[in-house]
């Protein structure tokens, strides 16, 4: 699932376990480096054979205890005794160091996916995005710009640990694995995106994800052109070729600079008064059956209308003041925050205040 430098943009904690890795690499080199010294001092001064020489130095630093080998003379001891010196606070520092990397890098670990795993319980009609690669981390910064719960699936290490210091929820896992969909709580989630660079998983995720959650609204990243019409027998609502995507936005760019600027601004720029929108007439509501020119449409929101989806799935752009909106039916619309935050509640039970589409 990675398709970041994990070299060039380490995480915080990869960056924490690489000096405790550090720290355990000098240890040992250290320690060993000692022992070697010891013995070969053993073998020059006391004239023991190189095996007998590497026990007693060993003995020495990690102060064992056991029997000598032979009864030493003035230089032997005067070795022991700086061996002893220097040798047993070096092994201490070993031992130390390794215990920090394995107790502490566990103990963090494991307590903090519990304690996540608890947050994740919780929570109700999020977003799932499996893979926190270059376009993941984005998709899920863009979800929670909406002020929406974000849970974030990813396989490799690195990218768990970056998204979880960017303060997502994590699950670290592989994503087309259906124990890890449920904890990340799929059969409770609004929307799953998958976004992984390998078309074979992403179409393991949509089939997993589609078997556990009929209702859920699945979003899937094809690599290849031909992988999005597999993508969307296997259960994804809508399938993104970004090398397609990008290739017609650049041409548009090309000859329509400005239509694009503007569609730009209106979409990511969050101090303008316009916003897009997209909601569906529910059964009951003050929309259900009404025309689209109507006065509980245009006076009680006042937000422009700009295309509709029929129930049957036809969209229809720029629809008649005439047209007639059914249970189902999603209008998209544009206006100013309020305008389209009232039609929206128009959209879902009809209750919105008297002042709430007059903001211009």
């Amino acid at each position: 699932m990675k398709d970041y430098d994990a070299e060039a943009w380490p995480a915080p904690r990869q960056l924490e376990r690489r000096r405790l890795t550090q720290r355990v690499t000098e240890a040992v080199v250290a320690c060993v480096g000692i022992t070697v010294l010891g013995a070969a001092g053993y073998v020059v001064l006391e004239d023991v054979n190189v095996l007998d020489a590497i026990y007693m130095s060993v003995i020495v630093v990690s102060t064992v205890g056991l029997e000598e080998v032979k009864e030493f003379g003035p230089l032997g001891r005067g070795l022991t005794i700086v061996l002893t010196m220097v040798g047993v606070g070096t092994f201490m520092y070993m031992v130390s160091a390794v215990g920090t990397y394995v107790i502490a890098g566990e103990l963090r670990g494991a307590l903090g996916q519990r304690r996540m795993l608890k947050k994740i319980d919780q929570l109700r009609d999020h977003v799932i995005v499996c893979g926190a690669g270059r376009m993941g981390s984005q998709v899920a910064r863009e979800f929670r710009r909406e002020g929406l719960d974000v849970v974030v699936v990813e396989q490799e290490t690195v990218g768990a640990e970056r998204a979880a210091e960017r303060g997502f929820l994590v699950v670290e896992g592989d994503a087309g694995s259906n124990e890890v969909l449920r904890r990340a709580g799929v059969e409770r989630a609004r929307c799953l995106v998958t976004s992984v660079d390998d078309d074979a998983t992403n179409l393991f995720v949509v089939l997993s994800a589609r078997e556990l959650n009929e209702r859920l609204f699945i979003v899937a990243r094809a690599n290849v052109e031909a992988t999005e019409a597999k993508l969307q027998k296997a259960g994804a609502d809508r399938v993104l070729w970004p090398y397609g995507i990008s290739g017609r936005r650049m041409a548009q760019m090309a000859l329509r600079p400005n239509v694009v600027e503007f569609l730009e601004v209106v979409m990511h720029d969050e101090e303008l008064e316009l916003w897009m929108e997209e909601c569906a007439v529910a059964a009951g509501s003050a929309l259900e059956g009404a025309e689209i020119g109507s006065d509980s449409v245009r006076e009680q929101a006042g937000a422009t209308i700009l295309a509709l989806r029929h129930v049957s799935g036809r969209m229809l752009p720029g629809p008649t003041p005439e047209t007639r909106l059914n249970v189902g039916d999603v209008i998209v619309a544009i206006g100013t925050r309020a305008q389209v935050a009232a039609l929206r509640r128009l959209a879902a039970n009809g209750a919105v205040p008297a002042s709430s589409g007059t903001k211009g």
